[in-house]
């Protein structure tokens, strides 16, 4: 598992680059989608957060948690379970 405070920092990263206009942090009830992202950008955003952690983040992540606060604690939910019968130890998210 990724260390918590790397694990917020990615996520804080990615979607600062991406989803905020004036370059400030989101605030947990910023919706990414409401602030104008595509579902491109939801994949440049997982992608840049896999490619920090070392870890396959999906997609479906952010689509399913668009809101910032939900979408960490999904990240650190998903990078925390293990699934015996998933072939990379995760559940099929």
């Amino acid at each position: 598992m990724a260390d918590p405070d790397r694990v917020e920092a990615a996520a804080r990263e990615w979607w600062t680059r991406t989803a905020s206009r004036d370059g400030s942090p989101p605030a947990p009830d910023t919706d990414f989608f409401a602030a104008g992202c595509t579902s491109l950008q939801a994949v440049m955003v997982t992608a840049g957060i896999s490619e920090d952690l070392d870890e396959e983040i999906p997609v479906r992540l952010l689509l399913q948690n668009s809101r910032y606060g939900a979408f960490l604690d999904a990240l650190r939910t998903f990078l925390a379970t293990a699934d015996a019968d998933a072939p990379t130890g995760r559940p099929p998210w």
